[in-house]
């Protein structure tokens, strides 16, 4: 076989898939781009056909090139459908609508760790602004579930803003920072030598969640859940599911999400629409 025809295989799914992004009937569905678009394409493309066949409904996966253009569109209220955070879910469902309905299972919790020279023992210290943190790039999860403990940006630590978890831990071992946020289950894998663990605030929050607009009826709204929910759903997750470390989804309660919007304030963009 060809090796142009994998290639040629992707260029016909995106062409199929974009078919119908202007038929007012399609749901249209999106995720925040954190893979590339043929990742995306690969990963989403079988959950979206057996969403269309489930419902009846034409099911159109729209990707995004980067996180400003995800965002904008987001906040245009351009998707039906999206997968993505806790705190953007919450932010979708107090301004656009939006109702979480299915998520992954599992609970999001934050730690903060440092090398073990460094002098600091708590959250309270870095408010005097004088260490570096380490932290993914706004507006993630994590991120911004730290900076939620410092709600007065004079008081805020300086932040050093990086791009995937080996780029974090050498920003901490190389001392370009002192500590480091990262999520507490990668925290328990790692190997701690030479490091220590500052906090580990108790606020928990929901896994990246399914969530649907006003533009989605309730009764279509039930279909998409439960064919999410159901064994078929499950087959049609596998390449999804293997890529979050999951087996399976649960569903999804709004009073989960309530408050978390507010996690986005400090982000342009993300003020309150209403």
């Amino acid at each position: 076989m060809s090796r142009s025809w994998p290639l040629l295989c992707l260029c016909l799914v995106v062409v199929s898939l974009g078919a119908r992004a202007d038929d007012p009937e399609s749901i249209v569905f999106a995720t925040a781009p954190t893979h590339s678009e043929e990742e995306t394409i690969r990963i989403y493309t079988p959950l979206i056909r057996h969403l269309s066949r489930a419902t009846g409904k034409p099911f159109v996966l729209k990707t995004a090139r980067n996180f400003v253009e995800y965002s904008l569109q987001m906040r245009q209220d351009n998707y039906d459908m999206v997968f993505d955070g806790p705190h953007l879910s919450g932010w979708r469902m107090d301004n656009l609508g939006h109702t979480p309905i299915v998520r992954l299972p599992g609970t999001i919790r934050i730690v903060v760790v440092a090398r073990d020279e460094v002098e600091i023992t708590s959250l309270e210290e870095l408010q005097l602004g004088r260490e570096k943190v380490c932290a993914f790039n706004s507006p993630n999860m994590l991120t911004m579930a730290f900076l939620s403990h410092f709600p007065n940006p004079v008081r805020q630590p300086t932040m050093l803003r990086v791009q995937g978890f080996d780029s974090l831990m050498t920003c901490l071992r190389s001392k370009q920072g002192d500590v480091a946020v990262l999520r507490d289950k990668l925290w328990n894998k790692l190997d701690k030598a030479g490091l220590k663990l500052v906090a580990a605030p108790q606020r928990g929050y929901p896994e990246r969640t399914f969530t649907v607009g006003s533009r989605v009826s309730p009764e279509l709204r039930q279909k998409i859940q439960q064919a999410l929910l159901s064994e078929e759903g499950v087959k049609a997750s596998q390449a999804f599911l293997e890529r979050f470390k999951k087996d399976k989804l649960i569903g999804a309660s709004a009073a989960e999400y309530e408050g978390l919007g507010a996690l986005l304030s400090p982000v342009w963009g993300f003020h309150a629409m209403r």
